[in-house]
Order: C-alpha cells, then structure tokens, then sequence
C-alpha cells in the first residue's frame, strides 16, 4: 500500500511539473471503451478527469482570457487500439447554432470541435472536426468507418462523443508514459462575437488553431485510480482561481453600486430592472465573502458580470434623469 500510494505522488508530481511548462492532460487507460453515442453518463467514463478552462483565441483581459458565457468540457482516454474523447460544449442558444451541410470541407464553418493530434515521431498533425449535426471531417481520414463521432444537442450543451484509431493518428499506438502535442478547439461563429473561437490550450491569435509551437500534451496514462479527483482538481486550478479573482474584483464594486442606487431611489418596483440588478450584485458579494465558493454559483456570478457595470449604469443614468426632470 506504501509502495503503490508512492507510486500514485510520483507520477502527480510529474503531471503537475509538467503542467507548469505546458497545459497538460493525464490521458488514462480506460478499463471498458464507450459505446459512441453522445452519453457522458456511461460507466466507461465515470473515473476520468474532465478539463475545461478553454482559452478565447487571442483574448485579452479587457473582456476575458476564459471563455465566460460558453465554456466547453472534456475527458479522454485510451485502449490498445484508440483514443476516446467526450465534449461538453455549453450551448444556451441551440436554435442558433450552425450546422453546414454541404460537404465536409463546410464543417469548420458552422459550430464544431476541432482537434490536433502530433504524436511522436510523426512528420506534422492529424486535424479533425465535428460538428453539431455530427458531420465529420478530416484532412487525411476521409474514408467512412476510419474514425466515428456521435453528436447530441439538448437544452443547455451539445456533446460530441468519439473514437479515433491510432491507426489514423500514428504509425503504431502509445505506450504508457508517451505524451502527444494535442489541440482541442472550439468554433461558435453565432454568439457571443468574443468567443466564437476558443481552445484549450492557449494560442496565439496569428496563428490560429495551428499554432503548434503552443498546443498543449496528452499523457498516457494506466488506468485512473484513486488519483483522478486529484488530477482534475488540478486540471482546473488555474481557471478557479481567474474565477475566485474575478468574483473579488467585482465584489469591490457592490458597495459602490449598492450606494448609487440608493441615490437614484431603484427598485421603483420590487421584481423590476433595478430590483434584479441589486439583486445580482448582493449575491455576488455575499459569495465572495465566502471562504470556499461554489465554482458553478462563482461562474454564474461571473458570467452574469460581464455587462453588469454597463447595465446598472444604464439604468441609473436613466433613473437619475427621471428625477432630475420630475423635479
């Protein structure tokens, strides 16, 4: 038990160095591989990390370096013969999202997921994409059957679910411990203007979704144990704290606010405009005060923020005006 729990720190330990260099996913073992139909539920699925934290390409704090109101999940892993990858996109507009139909070569034009695989010893990349109606692409894999996707939409996310043989990645699979240059990316050319395209690792805008030089690194693993809630604690860590970060720079602001409506004598209706913008920045200090905020409450919080100081100025300009001319 020693021995193994040793084991289990060394191998973090690596994982957590290399990290620091490069974004870097523990890619595991899986002990049964997913049927290919879209459900993240599956048994198959239930011990391995998921990451999210996907970068806006070529984002700047002026708006956000994490994609805010549309982030996007993933988990991974692997058999003999092929890598399983699962995404959970967020998605609070289905209705508007685009699915070309025209061909394969139209994929990347509506919403999708796009990846890049650069194993070792290989000359350039494998590029893939998928997208919400599940038609495929790639540029080197064309044939039916050489790899398989299954794509599902509901209220609140679309799920791309798939299998990719090493066969159509690399001359011969992984062996445990190997680490391939890895891109997994995102297209939303509806809404919002400011993310329509994201990546999880971070890329340099000129370079778009090729930028090689920035992609980030599977790690294959044997299978996940004990370790993984651990991994993907750390898998998310830097995201939570922009979040935490975030949160506290607008809870600076709820004082202030909270005065200037008092000022402009808001609500005038309990339930109206100036009565949920109060109430939004009251629950955001009330989080922050917390010790250990609940990242899904912290991330509503942050997504409700991002035009939340034009919105109450808005409405206080308005209001200030009424009493100004009432008077």
């Amino acid at each position: 038990m020693k021995a193994l729990s040793g084991m289990i720190f060394i191998i973090l330990a690596a994982f957590c160095a290399i990290a620091a260099e490069k974004r870097t996913y523990p890619c595991h073992r899986l002990a049964q591989a997913p049927q290919i139909d879209g459900k993240i539920d599956e048994a198959a699925w239930k011990n391995i990390p998921e990451a999210t934290g996907f970068y806006i390409l070529g984002g700047s704090e002026e708006y956000s370096q994490y994609a805010l109101e549309k982030q996007t999940f993933f988990r991974a892993g692997w058999t003999e013969d092929a890598v399983y990858i699962i995404v959970r996109a967020e998605e609070n507009a289905p209705d508007k999202m685009i699915a070309k139909a025209e061909g394969g070569k139209t994929v990347w034009a509506g919403d999708c997921i796009e990846l890049f695989f650069f194993p070792n010893a290989a000359v350039t990349y494998v590029q893939l994409a998928v997208n919400c109606a599940g038609l495929m692409w790639s540029d080197k894999h064309d044939q039916p059957g050489a790899w398989e996707a299954k794509a599902l939409t509901d209220k609140t996310q679309w799920i791309l679910e798939l299998r990719i043989p090493f066969a159509a990645l690399a001359e011969k699979p992984p062996q445990e411990g190997e680490q391939w240059l890895v891109n997994i990316a995102r297209n939303m050319p509806s809404e919002p203007a400011k993310e329509r395209t994201t990546s999880w690792p971070r890329l340099e805008k000129s370079k778009g979704f090729h930028d090689v030089k920035h992609f980030a690194c599977f790690i294959f693993m044997g299978s996940a144990g004990n370790e993984s809630a651990t991994e993907e604690a750390e898998l998310r860590r830097q995201y939570d704290q922009y979040l935490n970060g975030r949160l506290r720079k607008l809870a600076t602001l709820a004082g202030e606010y909270e005065r200037a409506f008092d000022e402009a004598q808001t609500p005038v209706a309990v339930g109206g405009e100036g009565d949920q913008l109060r109430q939004t920045w009251k629950q955001i200090a009330e989080l922050a005060a917390q010790t250990h905020p609940d990242m899904l409450k912290t991330r509503a919080m942050c997504r409700a923020g991002i035009d939340l100081q034009k919105k109450s100025d808005d409405f206080i300009g308005r209001r200030m005006l009424d009493k100004l001319f009432t008077n």
